[in-house]
């Protein structure tokens, strides 16, 4: 006897045989035989995203010089962390948020910087470059092994600026642009592949932004084209998009962000004198520096450009803001991180049984040491990405919460 499904439960079962099929290719298999992931092809590295939002820190001459504050996410609990008498300026938290990467001439000649890290709080705070000339802007790739800066070392007596990169204990400093322009402001995309950053020709108004491969410099590509000055970057945290400064619009600057390919620019701010922006590490907000209210200061505004508050307030200058991840939020051990990924797979697939089933199975298999089960359940998410079935960044968050394992 013949059965024939009927016409409406058709879909139902082709989805059940393909969700099934993906269980045992994915699932079962020890071998390698599904070939790279996205992840694979971008060196292994994993996109972090989605973390807790921290503290942010920031640059403030409220106290007389230059130091290095922090502060809450609504402005509150503003604190000193570098009290001291030199000049303490460009801060960026590490990926971890346990660590403050900034520049300081305190060991040497004033205005000569070096590039130091100090611990959350300020305590411990050590040079890393020791450099006879200025450092500044220091960027840490998403794994923290590395940091990226720009420094006048190799300019003799003209204003070229260099990116150099270097280990995180200050080993091993390589000039990456090695270009006769000024190239400053270094910031690691969340993927670690790329480092963007701004390039411009000495003595002319012109300033533009590049991406350039971050392991060797390569490939250093101008993805702005714009005869107004464009920079200070901030990737987001899913690393499909940039927030910027620019005149373009208005001389005194405005605020925009741009896909990470320099297409689909759009302007977040009206009122001129806004840049220096600063993406959340949940990627729903921006920082940024404005002068509106007649001193600059740090504001905060919805991704989107609504909603602008003021975090600080005069006396003294605010700028250069960076928003940090809240420290010890990111799993630790592979359980924490499979229990975290359950959780939120049960979150993103509400009506999506078959394919919440087939991650938790691998998510199984994970948490008992089976071989590739970490790698297949990222060819999984790829999959469900391609098929528009999770965004890339939820995608990419479920791969940081299993990293552990």
């Amino acid at each position: 006897m013949t059965t024939v499904l009927p016409m409406a439960l058709a879909p139902a079962r082709r989805q059940l045989l393909h969700v099934l099929a993906l269980v045992l290719i994915f699932g079962c298999s020890g071998d390698d035989l599904t070939g790279p992931s996205i992840a694979d092809q971008m060196g292994g590295r994993r996109i972090a995203v989605a973390a807790d939002n921290g503290k942010i820190a920031f640059g403030s001459e409220r106290d007389g010089n230059h130091e290095v504050y922090v502060m809450n996410p609504d402005g509150t609990g503003e604190t000193n962390l570098t009290n001291n008498s030199a000049i303490d300026m460009t801060p960026e938290w590490s990926p971890d948020g346990t660590r403050i990467a900034f520049a300081s001439d305190r060991d040497g000649f004033p205005v000569l910087l070096d590039i130091f890290v100090m611990n959350a709080d300020g305590t411990n705070p050590i040079n890393l470059t020791n450099s006879v000339n200025t450092d500044l802007a220091p960027t840490w790739s998403p794994d923290g092994t590395k940091i990226a800066f720009h420094t006048f070392r190799d300019a003799g007596i003209g204003l070229q600026s260099e990116i150099y990169v270097m280990d995180a204990d200050g080993s091993n400093q390589v000039n990456l642009t090695q270009n006769a322009a000024i190239d400053v402001f270094p910031r690691w995309s969340p993927d670690g592949t790329k480092i963007a950053f701004t390039r411009q020709v000495p003595f002319s108004s012109d300033a533009e932004i590049f991406v350039m491969d971050a392991a060797t410099g390569a490939n250093q590509t101008n993805i702005t084209n714009n005869p107004a000055a464009d920079g200070n970057t901030s990737w987001s945290p899913d690393g499909s998009k940039i927030a910027f400064g620019s005149s373009r619009d208005d001389t005194f600057g405005e605020v925009y962000a741009m896909n990470a390919d320099g297409s689909g620019v759009a302007r977040l701010t009206t009122d001129g004198g806004n840049g220096e922006p600063a993406w959340s590490p949940d990627g729903t907000k921006i920082v940024f520096t404005t002068d509106r209210d007649g001193d600059l200061q740090i504001y905060a505004m919805d991704a989107d450009g609504s909603d602008q508050v003021a975090l600080t307030a005069p006396p003294g200058r605010n700028a250069l803001p960076h928003w940090g991840v809240a420290p010890g939020t990111s799993p630790t051990t592979c359980a924490e991180g499979v229990s975290a990924a359950r959780s939120r797979i049960a979150q993103l697939l509400p009506n999506r049984p078959l394919y919440r089933l087939a991650l938790n199975f691998l998510l199984f298999r994970m948490q008992n040491g089976a071989p590739n089960a970490e790698r297949n359940f990222g060819l999984l998410l790829d999959f469900l990405v391609r098929n528009q079935i999770l965004s890339a960044q939820d995608a990419a968050e479920l791969k940081d919460l299993v990293s552990p394992c």
